[in-house]
């Protein structure tokens, strides 16, 4: 009876995390004209809602490691998703100030 509950447990969590294949969420704020990045890992692929709120760029720094560069552009706040071809992704709550 144990081993059976173990092995319900193993497939219920693996399940969950093919149903949500976000690996990171953070958030971020930068002002109108400065630029932060943060390492996205092997993520590819971007997009952001709101492009008039901020520029974003996803660049190879290593082999192993991509980073999302993002400016401000004008006060306010959108999201930018690194990792749009699959898995792992990185969801980033950007929030623009004015400088």
């Amino acid at each position: 009876m144990r081993i059976a509950w173990i092995i319900s447990a193993a497939m219920a969590i693996s399940s969950s995390a093919v149903a949500d294949p976000v690996v990171g969420e953070t958030s971020i704020t930068v002002a109108v004209g400065a630029t932060k990045s943060i390492d996205v890992g092997y993520a590819r692929g971007l997009v952001c809602d709101d492009v008039e709120v901020v520029h974003a760029e996803l660049r190879n720094v290593s082999p192993t490691s991509n980073r999302l560069f993002l400016t401000g552009v004008r006060a306010g706040r959108t999201l930018c998703r690194a990792g749009t071809l699959g898995p792992p992704t990185v969801l980033v709550h950007v929030t623009v100030t004015s400088a």
